[in-house]
């Protein structure tokens, strides 16, 4: 039955991902990001508030929560973004798992993720608005 949920569900899709934020001005590579996880790190839970909020804050398509694995965990990067004003805020965006967040929450489960670095954030952003990068490389 869930296989047969799966083959339907247009998020149990294979190939490369990617994390697209902002309606598309940032773009994380989802699938090197998942790849640099993998060197023994140690996943953190992440604060209950915190889970609620990335999955308020993201698109749910609610067929899918019933067949996702929660255990695998999710992966945070940081984040820059340009005030108008020129001020650089610096974030963390849950770039991978926002399902498996919004899974664990409706099962009363805790959320585990791996937190890359800023390095690792920058190694996998794809795509951002210029002023960003160079405010970056001048940091």
């Amino acid at each position: 039955m869930q296989s047969r949920a799966r083959n339907k569900c247009p998020h149990c899709r294979t190939g490369p991902e990617t994390y697209r934020y902002l309606s598309g001005r940032y773009v994380f590579d989802v699938d090197a990001a998942r790849a640099i996880v993998q060197d023994g790190r140690d996943p953190v839970e992440m604060e209950v508030d915190d889970v609620r909020h990335c999955v308020d804050n993201s698109r749910i398509y609610q067929p899918h929560l019933q067949h996702v694995h929660t255990r695998y965990p999710g992966i945070v990067a940081h984040l820059w973004f340009p005030t108008p004003d020129g001020e650089l805020v610096h974030s963390h965006l849950l770039i991978d798992g926002n399902h498996r967040a919004a899974r664990c929450l409706q099962l009363w489960k805790p959320f585990f993720i791996h937190v890359l670095s800023e390095e690792e954030s920058l190694r996998i952003l794809v795509k951002s608005p210029a002023p960003v990068t160079e405010l970056i490389a001048c940091c």
